[in-house]
């Protein structure tokens, strides 16, 4: 589906609609609700500071896994590195305001959603490609090196970080605790490296 929106094109994939639909039908924890609100507080947060900065993004991609904002790269590093940052602290601001909430009335509820922006905050925190902390760390290195240096320096980060995801995978089932969701955040690492090269 594709449609525009303040000027911005958006395209919403098949395959995003029908995991989102699967996750919500499939949830018995709860979570994945509070979960997609914050991943839209973040991304609000780093529309924001486009739209304030009169620099709205071209294009917004829906696709599985991954929202992709198309912006323009001719910006200056520092108007990139305050929008990349804009998200993680758009989570931690509103998960702050609600941690505090929480402590005063008790509501696990809320503590759980504030906890869920903490940790959506430090994910992309992480500097992989495709995160924000990625997009920070090349923008550091290309201020040192040549684009393409730097490519590949993000790229062995990326995959060193997926392989100790997944050794910490390996470790959690040896020792009994086996976790699903840590093997597919090490899957989704691989593939930032493959594929953002």
């Amino acid at each position: 589906m594709r449609f525009s929106l303040f000027g911005t094109k958006i395209y919403v994939s098949f395959l995003f609609a029908a995991t989102v639909s699967f996750m919500l039908a499939t949830d018995r924890t709860g979570l994945v609700i509070p979960t997609l609100f914050a991943v839209l507080i973040h991304e609000v947060g780093h529309l924001f500071t486009m739209y304030v900065s009169d620099s709205a993004p071209k294009e917004i991609r829906l696709i599985p896994a991954s929202v992709q904002i198309i912006e323009d790269y001719r910006r200056p590093q520092k108007s990139r590195a305050v929008i990349s940052l804009s998200g993680p602290l758009a989570n931690v601001a509103v998960g702050s305001a609600i941690y505090i909430n929480a402590c005063f009335t008790g509501s696990q509820t809320a503590m759980k959603f504030a906890i869920i922006n903490g940790v959506v905050a430090a994910f992309n925190m992480l500097p992989v490609s495709g995160l924000d902390g990625g997009r920070l760390l090349l923008i550091f290195l290309c201020r040192k090196r040549e684009l393409y240096s730097s490519m590949r320096i993000l790229s062995i980060v990326t995959a060193v970080l997926a392989a100790a995801v997944f050794l910490s995978g390996v470790y959690l089932i040896v020792s009994g605790n086996a976790n699903l969701s840590v093997f597919i955040v090490a899957l989704y690492l691989a593939v930032c490296a493959i594929l953002k090269r």
